[in-house]
């Protein structure tokens, strides 16, 4: 079972996608570039607009832009759904990439989440949502 938290988006979040703080605005969140900062948690598998021929699909990606509340799943929530960019397997530590994507920690970065399966690229997979710096 996962509780959201809110945060104000500080920019575009799209969905599945790890969080990091922002000091745009008093709880503000935007999406992680890369694994320098420590992570809020996974932004909501939820879009901000439903499948619709009208939206491009950019945009059904979309969880929160600047201004609107995004939910993100905190630290210690089970199962949530990672976009993964780079092939892992289970148990590896996750960190963000350029886009707010799950690949494998590296040495001296901070790490947001644990792989419960192997990831294939391009898919959600599901993991545990857990924060710390790599050793």
């Amino acid at each position: 079972m996962s509780t959201l938290q809110n945060a104000y988006a500080a920019g575009t979040i799209n969905t599945s996608r790890f969080v990091v703080a922002s000091t745009t605005h008093p709880n503000a969140a935007i999406q992680a570039t890369d694994g320098t900062k420590l992570v809020l948690g996974i932004s909501t598998n939820a879009s901000r607009r439903h499948p619709d021929p009208e939206y491009t699909q950019t945009q059904i990606d979309e969880a929160a832009i600047q201004g609107e509340v995004i939910g993100i799943h905190p630290p210690g929530t089970v199962g949530v759904d990672l976009l993964c960019n780079v092939a892992w397997n289970p148990g590896d530590l996750l960190m963000p990439d350029a886009n707010g994507m799950g690949i494998v920690a590296t040495t001296g970065k901070y790490y947001g989440a644990r792989a419960q399966t192997a990831g294939t690229v391009g898919a959600l997979c599901p993991v545990d949502v857990v924060c710390g710096l790599t050793p």
